[in-house]
């Protein structure tokens, strides 16, 4: 790459190495922090640098006189030739040797006296262009000419997170990514969405064609005894209680096979009610494969009770949302999935994306594992293994081929220092998903409450404003790519601003993100939901409905 000489900006001066240098800023120049300059190493090649920190000296004002009155006495002695000896100072981190299109690792230091440039922004394109297919997210920040794409093999087979506080423009970074990736690339994207921020998602140029919304229900018939029991609240103490709803739930999954979703539930009370009037306690033993049974002791009846009482009250507040379909057969290929979580407690979301992790990786590990054998077998393997490809294919379309699972709200199913079923399907998925065409984003306000097994294993990151210290920690901790002062960085950034570091991008780069709801296409602009509660606004509607029930209301 041909770097062209224009004005320089600077002198190097003091101690230099491969890693940094300062120089002496040109007075007629401004520099900024985050600055991309280039200058020469003493192998007389080109390596760019990013600026770190700027100072003003002024070396008649000596540091040492910190005594007010002296320095005024020196003000008032030096007069005009102050401005003479000032000298703007500016540290510079570099980021690597140029060597064509790419960035590599400069080996040599800096020399003294060389000058210093800005870097063009055609420099930093070509630095900054992915070598394969790539989705764009926005520009970077102190150079709004340089767009900035990330690699897409990279950001989803290596995995990703988006982590920031409240506020600082988290789902608006993931739905520009959507974009891309569903619009742009044409992939199968699935979004678990415990809030509902996607459930009203229209994209530019296909509005919401390409948006296929999915009811997060729960799918009892797939639970175990002790996830049942979970589900249904009965305390872990509760081992009697647990071990008759076990014994109920088998025998009622053994003789209604063809039940599901409510219908399953409303068996299973009917069943307990017969224990109780005929006193008696006949169950299915899996184990055994035929029928026990006991009486039932009189004083095991309100125990039961407890368990009808606990089946009623569930279906009573959440029987809506108890399904017999498969949500893993409702993704539809080549779309973003939206599955809302949002009506579900925290205990059931955790349930219910367990299940559905779990299931989505299986059945993309069975069609890979077949695919791949297909090479190497002949006679019936082949036809095994062509069943299993057609099977996935018939009932599960969108497995067939590679996805893209984010989750948002990562922190509330993979939380630090718990083992939650939904926690390590994520970190299977996080560990093993690449080879299975499996890939997975994990968003997150509070990054310190994720578990940092998962988070360690997202390899590009996309870090917005994060101020509270234990988070800053928890993501350095977890983050090979982030050094120090880029973390530092970090709470100063503005909404919509990102540090982006890892695999999708080649240089860590300070970058501010499109704004969704200002990208345009064919249908107009995006939408999503996610945004804050207007409070004055809703404020006043309350109180002009206030005032319309009761015109007299005095405020």
């Amino acid at each position: 790459m041909m770097i062209e000489e224009g004005e320089y900006i600077g002198i190097v001066r003091g101690e230099s190495s491969f890693i940094n240098y300062e120089f002496s800023v040109n007075p007629e120049e401004n520099i900024s922090f985050g600055e991309f300059v280039v200058t020469k190493n003493r192998s007389g090649e080109w390596v760019l640098g990013v600026v770190r920190s700027v100072k003003n000296v002024n070396w008649l004002l000596s540091a040492g006189k910190s005594n007010f009155n002296s320095l005024r006495l020196d003000i008032n002695e030096y007069g005009e030739s102050l401005v003479e000896n000032e000298e703007v100072v500016a540290t510079v981190r570099i980021l690597g040797k140029v060597d064509g299109d790419e960035l590599v690792p400069n080996r040599v230091p800096v020399r003294n006296g060389e000058f210093v440039y800005r870097a063009s922004d055609d420099i930093l394109e070509r630095i900054y262009r992915p070598n394969g297919p790539s989705i764009e997210i926005g520009t970077l920040l102190l150079r709004p000419g340089v767009k900035i794409s990330l690699d897409v093999d990279e950001l989803v087979s290596r995995h990703f997170a988006v982590l920031a506080v409240t506020g600082a423009g988290k789902s608006n970074a993931v739905a520009v990514m959507i974009r891309g990736l569903v619009e742009g690339i044409g992939g199968t994207v699935v979004v678990l969405d415990p809030h509902g921020d996607y459930v009203n998602l229209r994209l530019p140029d296909t509005g919401t064609d390409l948006v296929n919304i999915i009811e997060g229900k729960i799918r009892v018939d797939e639970l175990d005894a002790e996830e049942l029991a979970n589900l249904l609240e009965v305390p872990t103490h509760a081992s009697i209680q647990r071990e008759y709803l076990g014994r109920a739930w088998e025998t009622v999954k053994y003789e209604n096979q063809g039940y599901g979703g409510r219908r399953l539930l409303e068996a299973l009370e009917v069943k307990l009610r017969e224990w109780i009037s005929k006193k008696s306690i006949r169950y299915w033993d899996p184990k055994k494969e035929n029928y026990s049974s006991e009486p039932l002791r009189s004083e095991r009846v309100e125990t039961i009770r407890g368990l009808i009482y606990r089946i009623n009250r569930f279906l009573r507040n959440y029987g809506a949302f108890v399904t017999s379909e498969n949500l893993v057969a409702a993704i539809r290929p080549g779309m973003v999935n939206v599955i809302d979580l949002g009506p579900l407690d925290e205990n059931q979301m955790r349930l219910v994306v367990g299940k559905f992790l779990e299931e989505v990786f299986e059945k993309r590990v069975d069609f890979e594992k077949a695919r791949k054998s297909l090479n190497r077998v002949s006679g019936s393997r082949v036809r095994e293994y062509q069943e299993i490809m057609d099977e996935i294919r018939e009932k599960y379309p969108a497995l067939a081929y590679p996805i893209l699972i984010i989750v948002e709200e990562a922190h509330i199913f993979a939380p630090q220092g718990e083992q939650s079923d939904a926690s390590k399907i994520m970190s299977r998925i996080a560990r093993e998903g690449r080879k299975f065409g499996v890939g997975l984003g994990v968003v997150s306000q509070r990054p310190s409450r994720l578990n940092e097994d998962v988070l360690s294993q997202m390899n590009t990151k996309i870090i917005l404003r994060i101020v509270n210290p234990k988070d800053q920690e928890h993501v350095l901790r977890a983050s090979e790519q982030l050094s120090k002062d880029l973390m530092e960085d970090i709470a100063g950034l503005g909404k919509g601003e990102a540090v982006i570091v890892g695999q999708a991008i080649k240089v860590p780069a300070l970058v501010k993100i499109y704004n969704f709801k200002e990208l345009e296409g064919r249908a107009g602009r995006g939408v999503y939901g996610g945004e804050d509660i207007g409070i004055v606004d809703r404020w006043r509607e309350m109180n002009e409905e206030l005032i319309r029930i009761d015109p007299d209301i005095d405020f």
